[in-house]
C-alpha cells in the first residue's frame, strides 16, 4: 500500500492513511505499468536449421533479443515460397514489429518481401542476400571464405577438385562460394574442370531430406569418383554433403584423407561430433553464426526505432583445419 501511495509510513510511529489518495493510473506500480506495455515482437523465418548451421544463429538472435527486451516468434518456411508468404501474412496479422528472414531462393524474389520493402516495414535478410533490392542484409562474405578454403586446397597441391552442392544458380550463398572457388584458381593460375562438379545434389534441401534422396546422392558421388579417379579433393559446400561424400568414399574403398581429402562449409561445434580423438572430422569454414544473428537483430531494431536505411554487412569466416585433408603428392 505504501508503494501504491495509499499509506504513509513513519519510523517509530506507524502507518497512516494518506488524506490525498492517488486515483487511476497514478497509483499503479512500475511493474504494473511495464506489464501493460505492448512487448516488441520480432518474427523470424528460416527455411530450416540444424546443428551444423542455424542453431547457433538462432542463439545469437535470441541473446540479442533478450538484451533488447524483444520476444521472438520463430517459424519455418521449409524452403517453399508459398509457405514463406503464408508465414509472413500470419506474422503481420499477429502484429510483429519487424521480421528477420532467411529468404527462400527461386527464379524470382518473394513478392511479399518486395511489398514489405516498398512499405518500409522493418525487415532484415539473413545469410542470403537479395541483390538489387534495398533490403538490409547480414551474412558471411562467402566469396572470401570460399577463396580461403580453396587457397588452402591448392596450396596442399590438389589440382583436381570436385565441387559438391545443390543447384545453385538462384541461391546467392552457394553461387558466391562457387565464385570464390573460381577466383582462387585464377589467382593460382590453375585451370578448372567443371565436368568434375556435382551440382544437382538434393538431399540437403528443405523437405528433401529422406533416406531415398540421401542414397541417390551418395550413389552420384560414388559414380563421380569411379569415373574420375584423378580427383584428389572433394569440396562440399554444405556440412551434410560432406557426410555424404565421406560415406561415398568409404563405400568404394577410398580412405580419407590418405586417398581423398574433403573440405566443407560448417560443422557442428561439439566434441561429440569428433570422429577421432584430437580434432574435427572435417577441415571446414566456420561462419560467425552467433554474431550474424545478433547483428541482424541490431539492424532490425535500428529500423524499428530510428527508421535507419538499409545496409548490407558481410562477416568474414575462419578456416578450421581438421582431419580430412592432407598434402597431395
Amino acid at each position: 500500500m505504501a508503494e501504491r501511495g495509499l499509506i504513509a509510513r513513519a519510523p517509530g510511529k506507524g502507518s497512516f492513511v494518506k488524506e490525498d489518495i492517488p486515483s487511476g493510473s497514478e497509483h499503479r506500480s512500475d511493474n504494473q505499468k511495464q506489464t501493460n506495455r505492448k512487448p516488441t515482437l520480432v518474427g523470424l523465418i528460416l527455411p530450416d536449421f540444424s546443428e551444423a548451421f542455424g542453431t547457433t544463429l538462432l542463439s545469437g538472435i535470441e541473446w540479442e533479443a533478450s538484451r533488447e527486451n524483444c520476444f521472438l516468434v520463430v517459424k519455418k518456411s521449409y524452403g517453399k515460397q508459398d509457405m514463406e508468404e503464408s508465414v509472413i501474412d500470419a506474422l503481420l496479422e499477429l502484429g510483429v514489429d519487424g521480421i528477420l528472414i532467411m529468404p527462400v531462393h527461386g527464379e524470382l524474389y518473394n513478392r511479399k518481401i518486395l511489398q514489405l520493402t516498398l512499405d518500409e516495414f522493418p525487415i532484415v535478410s539473413i545469410d542470403r542476400c537479395m541483390n538489387g533490392i534495398p533490403v538490409s542484409f547480414v551474412g558471411t562474405d562467402n566469396i572470401g571464405a570460399s577463396k580461403k578454403a580453396t587457397d588452402f586446397m591448392l596450396d596442399l597441391g590438389h589440382k583436381q577438385i570436385s565441387i559438391l552442392c545443390p543447384p545453385y544458380k538462384n541461391t546467392s550463398t552457394v553461387y558466391d562460394r562457387v565464385e570464390g572457388f573460381i577466383k582462387s584458381h585464377a589467382e593460382h593460375g590453375v585451370g578448372i574442370d567443371d565436368s568434375l562438379w556435382l551440382t544437382d545434389l538434393t538431399s540437403t534441401l528443405p523437405g528433401k531430406n529422406s533416406e531415398e534422396t540421401r542414397t541417390k546422392d551418395v550413389s552420384k558421388i560414388m559414380e563421380l569418383l569411379k569415373s574420375n579417379p584423378g580427383i584428389t579433393c572433394l569440396y562440399a559446400l554444405e556440412y551434410n554433403i560432406a557426410l555424404l561424400a565421406m560415406k561415398a568414399a568409404k563405400s568404394i574403398g577410398k580412405s580419407v584423407p590418405d586417398d581423398l581429402s574433403i573440405v566443407c562449409f560448417d560443422s557442428p561445434d561439439s566434441p561429440y561430433n569428433y570422429e577421432y580423438e584430437g580434432g574435427y572430422r572435417f577441415t571446414f569454414v566456420r561462419q560467425k553464426e552467433a554474431e550474424m544473428g545478433a547483428t541482424a537483430l541490431k539492424l532490425l531494431i535500428g529500423q524499428m526505432k530510428e527508421k535507419k536505411k538499409s545496409e548490407k554487412i558481410y562477416l568474414d569466416a575462419d578456416l578450421v583445419i581438421g582431419l580430412s585433408t592432407k598434402e597431395c603428392i
